[in-house]
Order: C-alpha cells, then sequence, then structure tokens
C-alpha cells in the first residue's frame, strides 16, 4: 500500500463518520457540518476524485460520500486535506440502507451516481437504483425539487432508470441524454471514453414525495440479564444457530471465550440489510451475568439486532429481563 494510502489518523477521524455511533437518527447534518447548507450525496464514490472537485465548486454546499470498501475511504481522504475541505464527510456501508436511515425527509438536495454495477441478472435487480425500494428511499430523503443523477456506460441500464423513475410516480424526466458534456470526467470516464464507449446520463426530479419505512430503533440498545451463566457445552453449540421470521433473522457464526467472558459473532439481517458484531457474556462483581453488544463501532440497531439478543438470552437462561 503506498503512501498515498496511508493517510495520518487525524484524516480519518476529520472526514470519516461512524454512522452507527452518531447520537440519535436519522443524523443532524446541520450539526456535523455545524452549519445549515445545502446537502447533497454522491454514492459510491470511489476514488473520491469528483467528490473532491465537487465539494470545492459548490463551497456553499455540504456533501456526503457513501461507500463499502475502506480502501475508497484512504484514497479519497488525502485528496480532502490537500484541498482544504470541510464541507465533506464520507461513511461506509451499503447505500441502499444508510440513504434511508441517516438522512431525514426531504433532507437531501441533489444524489449523484455514477458508474453503478449494473446487476444485469434478474435476481439481483434489488440492488438497481430503480428498484422499488430505493425509488421510495429518493422519493423520501430527497426534497420536493431535489434530483436524482444517474451517469453510466449502460444504455439499458439508462434506459430502464428512465422508464421506471420517470413513470407516472413521484419524479419527473429533466435529463436524458447520450455523451454529456462534463465538465470533470472520472477516471473510469477518461478510460472508456479512449476505448470508444459511451456515457449516458439520466436526471430526475422529485414532484411527489413519498414516505420511506426505517429500521433504526428509537431506543437504547438492550442489556440482558441472565438468571444464570451458560455451562461450556451449552456455549459451544451454538454456532450454526438462527431465529427469527418475516425478513427479521439472525444467526451465531462464531463463539470464543476470551478474557472477561464469552464472545459470539453474529451476523444478523433486515431484510436484505446485514450486519455483522459482536455479543460479549460476562460476570459482574456482584454476581449479575451480563449480555451486551461488544466493540466498535456497534452495529446499528435494527429490529432483527434487537431480536438475536432477545433470542439468545432466552435460550441461555430462564427468566430473563432486559435491563
Amino acid at each position: 500500500m503506498g503512501a498515498a494510502m496511508k493517510p495520518r489518523p487525524e484524516l480519518l477521524d476529520r472526514y470519516e463518520l461512524a454512522g452507527s455511533e452518531q447520537v440519535g437518527f436519522p443524523i443532524d447534518w446541520s450539526r456535523v457540518f455545524c452549519r445549515e447548507a445545502p446537502l447533497a450525496v454522491e454514492i459510491g464514490y470511489g476514488g473520491g476524485e469528483y467528490l473532491c472537485w465537487w465539494a470545492q465548486r459548490r463551497a456553499d454546499w455540504d456533501f456526503v460520500g457513501i461507500e463499502l470498501p475502506q480502501d475508497c475511504v484512504l484514497r479519497a481522504v488525502p485528496q480532502f486535506s490537500a484541498a482544504g475541505l470541510d464541507n465533506v464527510r464520507l461513511l461506509r456501508g451499503d447505500a441502499r440502507y444508510l440513504l434511508r436511515e441517516l438522512f431525514s425527509t426531504a433532507s437531501l438536495d441533489r444524489v449523484l451516481m455514477q458508474f453503478p454495477m449494473p446487476w444485469p441478472k434478474e435476481k439481483h435487480a434489488k440492488h438497481r437504483v430503480y428498484s422499488p425500494e430505493f425509488a421510495t428511499t429518493l422519493a423520501d430523503v430527497l426534497r420536493p425539487g431535489g434530483e436524482f443523477e444517474l451517469v453510466t456506460d449502460q444504455e439499458w441500464y439508462a434506459r430502464e432508470t428512465e422508464a421506471v423513475l420517470g413513470a407516472a410516480g413521484p419524479f419527473s424526466v429533466v435529463i436524458s441524454e447520450t455523451g454529456p458534456i462534463r465538465n470533470f470526467h472520472t477516471r473510469y470516464e477518461r478510460r472508456w471514453e479512449k476505448l470508444g464507449r459511451e456515457t449516458y446520463r439520466v436526471v430526475v426530479r422529485l414532484e411527489k414525495p413519498a414516505i420511506a419505512p426505517r429500521r433504526i430503533l428509537h431506543e437504547e440498545m438492550k442489556v440482558m440479564h441472565l438468571s444464570q451463566s451458560p455451562d461450556e457445552a451449552t456455549m459451544r453449540s451454538l454456532p450454526g444457530r438462527r431465529g427469527g421470521s418475516n425478513g427479521i433473522v439472525y444467526e451465531v457464526k462464531e463463539v470464543f471465550y476470551g478474557e472477561g467472558g464469552w464472545f459470539l459473532y453474529l451476523v444478523a439481517s433486515d431484510d436484505s440489510f446485514s450486519q455483522h458484531y459482536y455479543v460479549r457474556i460476562g460476570h459482574k462483581k456482584d454476581g449479575r451475568v451480563l449480555m451486551r453488544i461488544h466493540g466498535h463501532p456497534r452495529p446499528y440497531y435494527t429490529p432483527a439486532v434487537r431480536f438475536s439478543l432477545e433470542d439468545l438470552a432466552a435460550h441461555l437462561s430462564v427468566g430473563v429481563r432486559s435491563a
């Protein structure tokens, strides 16, 4: 990993926001940026070069980039620092869910997505930007008159996005063009231009707002009191245990014993919003046996995460009560 991939820790602290560690959801972005300003999101910012250019060009706006790989954060933050930017923050995670959970209704002026994975197989259609779930999210978080922009090298993807989002629904199509003239081209765009590939751009405007159902619970994360300390045989039998229904499920992946007690590695899913996290079972000096979420960053507290704690506690002891 080169020098550009090793930013100083203070740069990560400055630009990367641990979404699940924030107080209150959706996030109050005016508190994050310490001002009231138009707010825009780039989904899948890649190396961050376009987001850096955009934030410099619109210093009167605030920007949030959402990506999955940590490498993208490491590539982006040195650029932001070199440009002296203070109007950009980065979130790491799946934008299909973070956009819905971390941004309040009518809070965004623009959402941009450039060259996303097209997900051509029909079984992956739910990942596309014109899926009903994502369309509802956009219709919630965009302000009336706010816009969603898609830039892609796949013509079919652009046409289907235009057809679905521009149908008799909450959006109207304001731009649909081939070979758009853009002031800044990403490295992928420059590469594909050399190969003679076309670029397609679709912009839709929100006309009729909607409300998207949110998953993050507005309550304290539970600490479970076990009536007794589980024995080793019971703990070793937990890997593979699953529970849940109606799109809310969890599974115990691993169990191990460490200093201070037992640790469980779990995955929980609310529909297809999956999270991985640790649960710790430990003893207090007063004899109590507690089970709680362990480590940072914590998972977002969703119904599936809550259910995993309740179900495991019920399985491990009798007469469980929550703190």
